[in-house]
């Protein structure tokens, strides 16, 4: 018994295995234990976790700068689309003189033509919920401003000089600041004020501070530019409640029944014109008011109402350049000196809505 035991092989201390078994713990099972492949796939877990939260944090930098940026862009927006506006609206005086026609046939071909594009986009645009009639009814105001200002300030160029119908239709910032105080807004900022006084000082450089030409042009041209600002103010009350396209849809349909209903009523020649003038009128709708007016529209959505009028006042340095460059029409030191003073006040009423944007 003793010699049995003495001679007994000597037994290794087990270690657990798979399934509860006990597998032997010799040296090259240990060996193979320390490399199992457990701690390096954690590893790995943990390096993968830590590259896809920097990603993450990568990402969230980006897109907050991004937002950033589009925010700047989006404020940036409304004033290059105004520009845009101002220059195409610029052009219709160039469309008027090539057209032979009488001014309310030319204002309501313009206006006409324009409306045969925008209904059947605003047609197309439901029915939102909470419908403000009060916003149909100042769209339709703004129609009827429009169609106002279109008959009164063309048929001014029939009684006065361009310069002086220029000059009382560009009076539609103080309108729009008169306009405003009546309404319970309060009197404009120094600043507007004096961006007003550049622009209106400007405007009478430019007309060259005629004294001649018949009262009944300049009453007309001064109603022209107080019907334009009733226009603005309208567009901005009206595109708070309506979608763009149902406003302009209304807004140029109103005035283009108005139009044409003072052509049927006046007996005005509204067909028989001549092939370039049928494509002046094409113009007009196409550059002055679809790009123009809907621009200006457009930038009322964003932008006030006297600071969109002031921007306006711009039109007659415009008009004036691409007269001498398409028209070869000269242009004098007082529309020179005139447009720096209404660039001057375009750039410090630029200055004021920016901040307050």
């Amino acid at each position: 018994m003793l010699a049995e035991r003495h001679h007994q092989p000597e037994r290794l201390p087990a270690v657990p295995g798979a399934r509860g078994r006990e597998l032997p713990a010799d040296p090259r099972t240990r060996a193979h234990a320390s490399h199992e492949p457990f701690p390096a796939l954690l590893a790995a877990g943990r390096a993968l976790r830590a590259a896809l939260a920097r990603a993450r944090r990568r990402a969230i930098t980006r897109v907050a700068r991004g937002s950033r940026v589009g925010a700047h862009l989006r404020g940036v927006w409304p004033f290059v689309v105004l520009g845009i506006a101002l220059l195409a609206v610029s052009n219709g005086a160039i469309f008027a003189r090539i057209a032979e026609a009488p001014p309310l046939a030319i204002a309501a071909w313009r206006v006409g033509l324009a409306a045969l594009v925008v209904l059947p986009l605003a047609a197309t645009v439901r029915r939102p919920v909470g419908f403000d009639r009060r916003a149909l009814a100042c769209a339709a105001g703004t129609g009827a401003m429009l169609a106002l200002h279109f008959a009164t300030w063309i048929a001014s160029l029939e009684h006065t000089t361009i310069a002086r119908s220029v000059l009382f239709v560009s009076t539609s910032p103080i309108w729009v600041a008169v306009l405003q105080f009546l309404g319970g807004r309060g009197l404009p900022s120094r600043q507007t004020l004096a961006a007003l006084a550049l622009a209106v000082a400007g405007s009478v450089v430019v007309s060259g501070g005629e004294a001649g030409g018949l009262w009944l042009g300049d009453a007309l041209a001064l109603a022209g530019g107080l019907a334009m600002a009733g226009y603005f103010l309208f567009s901005r009350a009206a595109q708070s409640q309506l979608a763009f396209r149902s406003y302009l849809g209304i807004a140029y349909g109103v005035a283009a029944v108005v139009l044409w209903a003072a052509v049927l009523l006046t007996g005005t020649q509204a067909i028989g014109f001549d092939a370039r003038t049928w494509w002046a009128f094409a113009g007009m709708a196409a550059v002055s008011q679809l790009i123009g007016h809907s621009g200006y529209n457009w930038s009322l959505r964003h932008l006030d109402p006297l600071f969109v009028a002031v921007a306006s006042v711009g039109e007659p340095v415009l008009a004036a350049m691409l007269g001498w460059w398409l028209l070869g029409e000269s242009v004098d030191d007082r529309t020179v000196g005139g447009g720096l003073l209404i660039l001057a006040g375009i750039a410090l009423a630029t200055l004021k809505a920016r901040r307050r944007s």
